[in-house]
């Protein structure tokens, strides 16, 4: 017996709407991931049980009381270096005859020795002691 346009039109309607369920029912097993999780978590070794430790009873505690106690506020804050730094006196220190520099002018007409700052001690605003290193400068061949 052949089926009516109403019946065929029915059918066809419900085997859209399972058809979409089925796809919207799959797009949400891909977003949350359940299926992928599952799959690499049968792949990975299952985690090692875990022995609790025994418990321990307690032997000679002291009793709970109310504490005090003297708030010392703490040191200033930052531990740098204070400004102004003054230079002590006769403490640059340079570096040896065989490691000086020349600097020449810009047409080699003339030309100057100059030996550079190895080290350089200086007191911060709270006399706190203060020693700049500085590198060996890189040489510049004319």
């Amino acid at each position: 017996m052949a089926m009516s346009n109403e019946a065929s039109r029915r059918a066809s309607g419900a085997a859209m709407e399972a058809s979409r369920r089925a796809g919207g029912a799959a797009m949400e097993e891909r977003r949350r991931g359940k299926q992928l999780v599952d799959d690499i978590n049968s792949l990975a070794n299952p985690p090692a049980n875990r022995k609790t430790l025994r418990t321990v009873d307690p032997v000679g505690g002291v009793p709970a009381r109310r504490g005090s106690g003297v708030y010392q506020a703490p040191a200033a804050a930052g531990g740098g270096i204070a400004s102004p730094l003054t230079e002590v006196a006769d403490s640059r220190v340079y570096y040896t005859e065989e490691q000086s520099q020349y600097i020449y002018s810009q047409d080699y007409l003339l030309s100057m020795e100059v030996l550079p700052l190895k080290s350089l001690f200086m007191t911060d605003a709270t006399g706190a002691a203060v020693q700049m290193n500085f590198a060996l400068p890189v040489r510049e061949e004319p």
